[in-house]
């Protein structure tokens, strides 16, 4: 049985915790209850830690001259500093992190599509960007794991994340042992995921333990490095096809002219869009399984704890005929 890493988790207070959120409400997100028993969550309302009540005014971010200003209009206050002085504190306090949740539209803490406006009052909106406090992490962790969880709810979207995460949570651990022989193991294990994802960058990555001789250091730095490139976006079809056949070339040598024949016409179907690659997969598995090898080394045939897999049909047992 594969053993994960427990990632660490930068998450809205406003999901699933507490009653944080401007009109006094708590939010639920499915993703956040899924991953709780897998992960230690930091929680986080910036516009309570910044000493605004519960309930509150409304926020807005307002462009003036260039500058953006963060700013309640019911009051007139201007939040700007102090925003941004507890996003600096928060910032340096933070340690060993994987990735973050965050909610969607906030004018402190969402990541995409926040309006920005060209008043405080009865003023249009001149143009979206990223929350106040969001996009001072953005600035830092770039290439990690971040997302809304109204995005989340997409299934492709969660899937990406979810490796992603779980991906750079192993980096994490990686670093504790600081060791080339870890180090092997972790791209041997993520060998075909990052084939998946981008050829190049992998080649890119095993060249770093090629001849041992960089200080291992300067050899976790420049794989954390590639590896941010490596996950901005999930692999197409066409990579996922590269990286099963790959792997499949690991059993292929056992099997018999007409096994071979019929794991290329999965991939056929496959790439007409007419199975899904969970399924590709599964097979991969049971190749694995009956040539004695362990499905579950290899991260893309298990990028992140099979509980966290969504259910893919959910009116399975439904009768529609009663």
């Amino acid at each position: 049985m594969r053993q994960f890493p427990r990632p660490i988790v930068v998450v809205s207070r406003c999901l699933e915790f507490d009653k944080v959120r401007y009109d006094g409400q708590v939010l639920h997100s499915r993703i956040v209850r899924d991953l709780e028993p897998f992960v230690d969550y930091i929680k986080v309302c910036p516009e309570v830690e910044i000493g605004l009540g519960v309930p509150r005014e409304p926020i807005r971010i307002v462009r003036k001259d260039g500058s953006y200003r963060l700013i309640q209009p019911a009051t007139g206050e201007d939040l700007t500093d102090r925003m941004n002085s507890f996003s600096e504190v928060f910032i340096e306090e933070l340690h060993g992190v994987d990735g973050f949740i965050f909610k969607s539209k906030s004018p402190t803490i969402g990541l995409r599509n926040i309006k920005v406006y060209a008043g405080v009052e009865n003023a249009p909106v001149v143009e979206r960007s990223t929350g106040f406090f969001a996009g001072k992490l953005l600035e830092m962790y770039p290439g990690y794991p971040l997302e809304e969880e109204d995005r989340l709810r997409n299934t492709r979207i969660r899937q990406h994340f979810l490796t992603h995460l779980y991906t750079f949570a192993g980096l994490r651990e990686l670093r504790k042992s600081a060791n080339l022989v870890d180090v092997q193991d972790f791209l041997s294990r993520n060998e075909f995921l990052f084939l998946a994802y981008n050829k190049d960058i992998q080649k890119k990555m095993f060249e770093l333990v090629q001849d041992g001789a960089k200080p291992i250091d300067n050899v976790l730095d420049e794989l954390e490095s590639l590896l941010k490139q490596l996950m901005v976006k999930p692999p197409d079809h066409q990579a996922n096809i590269e990286a099963a056949r790959a792997m499949f070339q690991l059993v292929a040598i056992d099997l018999s002219k007409k096994e071979n024949k019929f794991f290329e016409a999965v991939l056929g179907r496959y790439e007409q869009n007419k199975i899904c690659f969970s399924t590709v997969l599964e097979l991969l598995k049971l190749h694995f399984l009956v040539s004695g090898k362990d499905p579950a080394y290899h991260s893309l045939l298990l990028p992140y704890p099979e509980e966290l897999i969504l259910e893919v049909d959910e009116d399975r047992d439904k009768d529609f005929w009663k």
